[in-house]
């Protein structure tokens, strides 16, 4: 199974773009998925309509890293990267980006057969960006009150360019209204956190 997998993937992850179930990312066709690589690799365009008439634009095309990103719609992005377990296992990672108008992802993670694979990667919440020392360092402030006003999260994800590694943005402060954001804002840590690949899970990048 496991040689299977690494002859699909040899491929390329343009091949594993253009072959991938339309379930997956509905808004383009195959015809439409190749159209877009191949205009930007001819230099044409970067752009095509989907399948509802509106631009799809290519943001990212990296046969070296294995990586696309497309601007599926104003305010979505899909991504794509093919990634390897240390088993040798390649994997393919998807995450899709919803900014309504907050931006919020999700993130997948399949085989050579496109069967899901249980890759341990939990999303982190908005809580985990504050600075613990700060917050216990202000008596004056309600411990219960900051978990409930970061209580909904609002976390991008997108793949590191050039690394198996993950990227979490944490977006929530967006939320806030501006009193909760003028307490709030000076505890959070404003970095990424970022996520790398052990074994089949994703941990703290320390």
């Amino acid at each position: 199974m496991i040689l299977f997998s690494l002859g699909v993937f040899s491929q390329s992850i343009e091949k594993c773009f253009i072959n991938m179930p339309e379930k997956l990312n509905p808004i383009l066709f195959k015809k439409s998925k190749m159209e877009l690589l191949e205009y930007h690799k001819a230099g044409q365009s970067e752009s095509i309509q989907n399948r509802f008439g509106n631009q799809v634009y290519l943001q990212v095309f990296d046969t070296l890293n294995n990586r696309i990103v497309v601007k599926n719609t104003e305010s979505s992005t899909f991504e794509i990267k093919l990634l390897k377990v240390e088993d040798g296992m390649p994997v393919v990672g998807l995450i899709r980006t919803v900014c309504s108008p907050i931006c919020q992802s999700t993130v997948e993670f399949y085989d050579s057969a496109w069967n899901k694979m249980p890759l341990q990667f939990n999303m982190p919440k908005a809580i985990e960006w504050i600075y613990k020392e700060k917050l216990a360092g202000n008596p004056d402030l309600d411990k219960v009150w900051v978990g409930n006003v970061l209580e909904n999260s609002f976390i991008s994800l997108r793949f590191d360019g050039v690394t198996q590694h993950i990227i979490a943005i944490n977006n929530s402060v967006e939320f806030l209204n501006d009193n909760d954001r003028k307490v709030i804002l000076p505890m959070l840590n404003s970095q990424p956190i970022v996520y790398e690949l052990k074994g089949r899970t994703w941990v703290l990048k320390l």
